[in-house]
């Protein structure tokens, strides 16, 4: 008889390095880190997005005994897209049957909501991963939010920030709703073994006296990109052989508006657009300077992984952020939307190489906080509580 806690990690899809990011590579690396004596875990995916990189991840995650399942296929219209994958992802939970739906993220939450309705899943968890959700529709936010109180079981916050501004709703108050705060973490022995010894400087012809900046993350309005090619713009003029990398793709307009904006700045021949890479690790690896321009953050997986391969990081000073980056300490910090401010602090870890070693020896000592296998024993417990709770 098969006793194992029956959890599934609802995420929006397996395109960690293209469309999506830290969220979804935080619950895969969760899904492989839970103990599978005591847990039988399945990645249910919102949508299948039908790009090459999802096929690298379906393998990774069934070579190490977790099965994968799509709720539809991805429609840019979003509403359509949502209830495509409810209806498809219904009849998929009547038949899984899990203990606990363990939702990441503001779609796979909502999503979440819906089908502890229409299966009467007993227990619904809801993790989230920034502190601004839908960003572009407050009304779908105020609505949510007054949502997960009243049917989630739990809700997590991957950073203090988060779990702050959870903890302020009136209705968590009301109903003494559980908040528990568990970090984003990486798996720190994966994100090593990830490296290939590939070359982004090799590959564009860099020399290794030419600064490289670097850019990781989807092309969205949340990680402020037009600000930072302005700021790259402004360092230009001062250090003209340098270079940037933007790893990361986008959905729509936005890819082709960004890069009419560095033509704009004339940037055309020392922005190079990547697109999804498989191999971002290396790439990071390879840069002088990581920098994150975000207008809001959870808690970021890029930063940790440039702390951890010991890449000095320029970033925005915002909540979740500067739960990583301490000022003058484990990297530098700016004022989000501020280019002239972002622009003088990567010249300046270009031009003072001793600052950017004590950085980056401190970030190395920071970084080992935030561990996967720390969020794992957490989730573990949080998991096995929720089972002895009565349903």
């Amino acid at each position: 008889m098969n006793t194992r806690i029956s959890v599934v990690q609802l995420i929006p899809g397996l395109i960690v390095g293209d469309l999506g990011g830290g969220l979804e590579l935080y619950s895969i690396r969760l899904a492989q880190a839970l103990d599978k004596a005591l847990f039988h875990v399945q990645m249910v995916c919102l949508w299948r997005f039908d790009r090459p990189i999802e096929h690298r991840w379906e393998s990774e995650l069934r070579n190490e005994g977790i099965n994968v399942y799509y709720g539809s296929p991805f429609d840019q219209r979003i509403t359509t897209s949502v209830l495509r994958s409810l209806s498809g992802l219904r009849p998929l939970m009547q038949h899984l049957q899990p203990d606990i739906i363990h939702a990441h993220g503001e779609y796979a939450g909502v999503i979440g909501v819906g089908l502890r309705f229409m299966t009467r899943s007993p227990r619904l968890i809801r993790t989230c991963h920034t502190t601004v959700e839908f960003p572009n529709h407050p009304p779908l936010r105020f609505a949510t939010s007054a949502l997960y109180p009243l049917v989630a079981t739990v809700q997590v916050g991957v950073s203090s920030a988060i779990v702050a501004h959870l903890c302020r709703h009136f209705l968590v108050r009301l109903t003494r709703q559980p908040i528990w705060f568990i970090n984003n973490g990486i798996d720190l022995d994966r994100v090593l073994r990830q490296r290939t010894g590939a070359s982004i400087r090799r590959e564009l012809g860099l020399s290794a006296d030419i600064p490289l900046f670097g850019l990781v993350g989807r092309l969205t309005e949340q990680k402020g990109i037009p600000d930072a090619l302005q700021a790259f713009a402004l360092v230009r003029k001062r250090l003209p052989q340098a270079v940037m990398v933007v790893v990361g793709d986008g959905y729509g307009e936005k890819p082709r508006l960004l890069k009419a904006q560095a033509t704009e700045l004339d940037l055309t021949q020392s922005v190079f657009w990547l697109g999804a890479r498989p191999d971002a690790i290396d790439i990071i690896a390879d840069l002088d300077v990581l920098v994150s321009a975000s207008l809001w953050e959870g808690l970021p997986t890029v930063i940790l992984e440039a702390m951890a391969l010991g890449i000095p990081v320029v970033a925005t000073d915002i909540p979740g952020t500067r739960e990583l980056i301490l000022h003058e300490q484990t990297g530098l910090l700016v004022p989000p939307r501020n280019p002239p401010a972002l622009a003088q602090a990567m010249e300046r870890l270009i031009n003072d190489r001793n600052l950017a070693q004590q950085l980056v020896v401190a970030a190395r000592e920071r970084v080992a906080q935030f561990s996967i296998a720390s969020a794992v024993k957490q989730y573990e417990h949080l998991y096995c509580r929720l089972m002895s709770m009565r349903r």
